[in-house]
């Protein structure tokens, strides 16, 4: 819902219909006027038509590979609030809420969600399936790997690598490297879980 009320300030994008996999809504039924469809519908869509995920856990990497294999192209969301540098680099598939800066020589993967106001710094990479919570604020040579979740107003210093499948909690003051599926909270943020699957 949040992401057709973005498309509603972008006048070259338009909400088609919202398409789901599991309840509690139901094909058939609508929301804000459009309908709902089952995913297993999308075989019957025209090409014409694009997609963006809006699931904000880091496990919609599962309902996208669902809709791709459909055919279904997917479209970015960039809100026009939004500061995005002409050096830097958007992937298929990518929200950027309203109020994000994104800085100079700064590459974002595919289907990455940046919510509200968060500051992404100059030379940062930002891997598939993330998402950057609102407020959250990312110094320049950043590295997020793919599947990451960093929290609401988290801070990572520069210079910081965050694994694949990490959990930044909110709040998070990150002053060290973060491996590969580890939850890190506090500040500074220290490990409190290891082998999580991203959010």
């Amino acid at each position: 819902m949040e992401v057709a009320d973005l498309v509603s300030d972008i006048p070259s994008i338009q909400v088609s219909g919202f398409v789901v996999s599991l309840p509690p809504y139901n094909p058939g039924s609508m929301l804000f006027g459009k309908p709902i469809f089952w995913v297993d519908d999308l075989s019957a869509m025209d090409e014409d038509y694009q997609a963006v995920c809006g699931i904000v856990t880091t496990k919609r990497y599962q309902f996208i590979k669902q809709v791709e294999q459909f055919g279904i192209k997917f479209t970015s969301v960039i809100h026009p609030s939004a500061r995005i540098s002409r050096m830097s680099i958007i992937g298929e598939g990518t929200v950027i809420n309203a109020g994000v800066i994104v800085s100079t020589h700064t590459q974002i993967g595919r289907h990455v969600l940046l919510n509200r106001g968060a500051i992404i710094g100059h030379h940062n990479s930002i891997g598939d399936y993330t998402t950057i919570s609102p407020g959250a604020n990312l110094g320049g040579f950043v590295t997020v790997g793919e599947r990451s979740w960093v929290g609401l107003g988290a801070n990572i210093i520069e210079r910081i690598s965050i694994g694949n499948q990490a959990i930044i909690s909110a709040g998070s003051l990150v002053k060290k490297d973060v491996a590969d599926r580890t939850l890190v909270e506090g500040s500074p943020a220290v490990v409190v879980a290891q082998g999580v699957d991203g959010y």
